[in-house]
């Protein structure tokens, strides 16, 4: 059985422009949607990667850090701090960040969040700290060198040198 829109009842050159007349919008739009699909499938993949560090925090878990409280309790409510400081006495800090990265480039660091909980000679809260990206400073490293002091050596007076120390510690 032949669908009702096959149905062809004059095969004239006239009904076939008119088919194709009929059917050209949808096949037009055929190409554009490919287009479509496929720039939509590329522009997706820009969009970059959001990747998130150490501890997520939320208000409540904030809340429940007081004065007072033991280093036991603030471990049972945050968990293990990511490092400690031992100045001033014991600080516990709780690093959390968020690192934006675009396809072909470096990734930015776009949040950071630090808690600090301050404990005193007991061993009890002291203050809790919060701080975020806009605290931090920014450290640029300008060589891997540390400078060192003293005679600058050549290749040849370094040689020579080595040869002197080898001979006198099998003299010895």
């Amino acid at each position: 059985m032949k669908h009702h829109w096959m149905k062809m009842t004059n095969r004239t050159g006239n009904d076939k422009i008119k088919r194709r007349a009929m059917l050209a919008p949808y096949i037009m739009r055929a190409p554009g949607s490919a287009v479509l699909c496929i720039a939509m499938l590329l522009l997706g993949g820009c969009a970059g990667q959001i990747d998130r560090h150490g501890h997520m925090f939320t208000d409540v878990d904030l809340q429940q850090i007081q004065p007072g409280m033991s280093q036991d309790q603030v471990r049972l409510a945050l968990g293990t701090p990511d490092t400690r400081g031992t100045l001033d006495g014991d600080v516990f800090y709780y690093i959390s960040s968020t690192r934006k990265t675009l396809p072909m480039g470096r990734p930015k660091v776009i949040d950071r969040k630090i808690v600090a909980v301050y404990f005193d000679k007991q061993q009890t809260v002291k203050t809790v700290g919060h701080f975020g990206l806009k605290d931090g400073q920014i450290i640029n490293i300008i060589s891997g060198e540390t400078p060192t002091y003293g005679k600058e050596l050549t290749a040849l007076e370094q040689l020579i040198g080595n040869i002197a120390n080898r001979r006198s510690i099998l003299q010895q």
